[in-house]
Order: C-alpha cells, then sequence, then structure tokens
C-alpha cells in the first residue's frame, strides 16, 4: 500500500525515541497534523507545552525517509505499519486516552475480532490455573469469541495455544518490535498465532524487549477486547495493571476464584473484593456482555454442530469421576490406588481419555480433567 504524507509523517515521529503516545496526540492537536509538526521551527517547538529543547532537535531530525525504512523493515517481516488515521485502524483503540498512534501487525485483524476477550495471569501458574487458561480459551473458540494476550510465559501461552488447538481466532500484544522474539521459545506459537489471528506491536520493529514495555502494551490488551479475564495473578501481576486498564476504559473485569491458600488466587480474589463479576467458565463472561452474547446466539443457531460426548466404558468412567474432584489434578499412582486397574489396563484407560481429549497430563506423571 501507499503511504500518504500524513501517514508518514506520523511513523517519523513515532520512531523517535522520547516522544511517546501521548505528547504525539497533543503535537498533532497543536499543529494541526503530524506533517505540521514536521513543518514546525525549534521556536515554535519548544514553545509547546512539554517540548525540551533537546526534544524539538529531535523532531527536526524526524524524516519521513525514516518512516520508508521502517515499512520496508515492516514488509520484510511480512508485516504492515498501521497509522491512527488509516481505516484499518481498530476503532475500540481509539478508547484509550494514550492511544498508539502506529501498530505494527503481523497477521491480520478482521471484524468478527472486536467480539474479544483479554486473558490474562501470572507467568508461573498452577496446575490449575493452566487448566482453567486452557479451558476457558477452547470455551471461548468454540463460540467463534477472538481471544487476546500478551505471548508471555504462563497464562498467556496456554490461553494462545488452548484457541489455536480449538481452531479460534488469537491475537497476542507483544512487548517489543516484531523483529524480535519473546520469549524465545515461543517464536513458533508466534508464527502460528499470527497465521491464524494477528501478532500487534506498538514498538518499532526491531524494538527490543524491555521490562518497562510490558505494562504500556497492556493497556493495549485491555482496548482490543471487549473484557478482561484474569485467570491467577499474585498482587503485584501485570494481569493486575491489565485489569485496571480495562476499568478505565469503561470495559467488564472478570476473575477466576481460585485456592485460598495460593498465592496466585490473591489477584482475583482482590479484584472480586473490588466488584470484579465471577468467571466459572466462557459463558458467564459471554452472557453478561450484551452484542457479544446476541452474536453468540446468532452464531449458535446457524453453525453449531451437534455434539456426543465419546462413549467410554466402565474403567474410563471410574477415572474420569476420580479426577473430576481434584481441580489440581491426581498422579498415575494415586489412580491406580483408588481403581484398582492393573498397570497396564489403566496406562492404556490414560491414553484413550488423553485421545478422546477429556484428560490432560501434567509434569511428574500427573493427570488433570480438561473441563
Amino acid at each position: 500500500m501507499g503511504y500518504s504524507d500524513e501517514q508518514l509523517a506520523i511513523i517519523a515521529l513515532h520512531i523517535c525515541q522520547d516522544i511517546g503516545p501521548r505528547r504525539l496526540q497533543n503535537l498533532m492537536a497543536h499543529f494541526g497534523s503530524a506533517v505540521g509538526v514536521l513543518a514546525a521551527s525549534e521556536g515554535e517547538l519548544t514553545h509547546t507545552e512539554g517540548i525540551t529543547p533537546n526534544l524539538a532537535r529531535q523532531i527536526l531530525r524526524a524524516k519521513c525517509a525514516d518512516a520508508e525504512k521502517e515499512i520496508v523493515r515492516a514488509g520484510k517481516a511480512g508485516a504492515r505499519i498501521v497509522t491512527c488515521v488509516d481505516a484499518s485502524y481498530p476503532a475500540e483503540l481509539k478508547n484509550i486516552a494514550s492511544y498508539p498512534p502506529v501498530i505494527c501487525v503481523l497477521g491480520d485483524i478482521i471484524a468478527d475480532d472486536l467480539l474479544s476477550v483479554a486473558l490474562v495471569g501470572t507467568r508461573r501458574p498452577t496446575a490449575y490455573g493452566r487448566n482453567v487458561a486452557e479451558t476457558f480459551a477452547r470455551q471461548f473458540a468454540n463460540e467463534g469469541v477472538t481471544t487476546i494476550s500478551g505471548l508471555a510465559r504462563g497464562i498467556d501461552t496456554e490461553v494462545h495455544q488452548a484457541t489455536l488447538a480449538a481452531g479460534g481466532r488469537t491475537i497476542a500484544v507483544l512487548g517489543n518490535g516484531l523483529n524480535h522474539h519473546y520469549p524465545v521459545e515461543n517464536r513458533a506459537l508466534g508464527e502460528r498465532i499470527a497465521a491464524r489471528g494477528a501478532l500487534v506491536s506498538e514498538f518499532p520493529m526491531d524494538f527490543p524487549p524491555d521490562r518497562g514495555n510490558f505494562p504500556r502494551r497492556n493497556r493495549i490488551i485491555a482496548g482490543l477486547a471487549l473484557a478482561t479475564l484474569v485467570v491467577e495473578a499474585d498482587l503485584k501481576s501485570g494481569a493486575l495493571i491489565t485489569a485496571g486498564f480495562a476499568l478505565e476504559q469503561g470495559k467488564d473485569v472478570f476473575a477466576v476464584p481460585g485456592p485460598v491458600f495460593s498465592k496466585y488466587s490473591q489477584g482475583p480474589h482482590n479484584l472480586l473484593r473490588q466488584g470484579a463479576q465471577v468467571a466459572e467458565s466462557a459463558a458467564d463472561v459471554i452472557s453478561a456482555i450484551q452484542p457479544m452474547a446476541e452474536w453468540c446466539a446468532r452464531r449458535s443457531r446457524v453453525q453449531e454442530l451437534p455434539r456426543t460426548m465419546p462413549l467410554l466404558d466402565d474403567s474410563q468412567q471410574n477415572v474420569l469421576a476420580i479426577l473430576s474432584q481434584e481441580s489440581e489434578g491426581m498422579s498415575i499412582d494415586r489412580i491406580g490406588g483408588l481403581t484398582k486397574l492393573a498397570v497396564g489396563e489403566l496406562a492404556q484407560c490414560m491414553l484413550d481419555l488423553e485421545l478422546k481429549g477429556l484428560v490432560r497430563s501434567l509434569p511428574g506423571r500427573m493427570y488433570i480433567v480438561k473441563r
């Protein structure tokens, strides 16, 4: 696509190191456009609130040629740069006070992605938290609801993986430029997300990951979604920052209750005390948001196929009933002790239940029910 002078000017200013989203918005409002900012003199710039002589000199050095180089870098990665004046810029991001003037997108953001939920949580989830994230993400995907998260370790990874496994759409908002892969072990997952959704970043293509980037990117996670759901989080978790941004933006916030002795339940429970809504399934979220509930109802009437429970023999039913009592999972030895099944018979039973998508294996020869 060709870029107008205004689009190029926005990108050129955006990649200036010390011009953040709010300052760029203020400059464009003061001078009437990004082109007007680039045409301003040093004196005019320094008489603008918040612009120091050093920052004015940075702005004077900004050139549309720099923007064109950034566009080329994005193109080589298969991505595209979208500015806040483009028709394809997600309208819901304009609800953010300091909305990103530029986003880089690898993949596609489509109209149906407006019906989306942000699922966030700790990077160190328990087995319970992983199971909840995987279950909710799969439920949302089955209803055609897009999931949004941050591609971090832990809950984010579970959400993206489960959504893709269920055939759904998912969007990852990154705290670094698209030419960096963070965490490195999620590089292949990021490629799969781009093929079935989108990777989104407000940072220049070569911008490295940094601790300070992640709270900032959380406002975009909340901004793209109709609601934010916190699965597991301690009281210092970035997931609570995302929930705070959602509240600032007038969005619904949901929290999943957890075991009272787990520190990763403290964040969700604190949100619940402050008025967040309880979510025990994806249906709780969908039913509380009218446009999402109406859309899902229409979709189910038209598209939903009959779902049948896989046939189970007596041993499989017994194992499933026992596992259903344990939210944290159960060891294979304990299952064997409770069922009295022979080792070979139990191993076959667990394999059959996994293949039928009813249980999930965990590290340490543990198993948990997929809910």
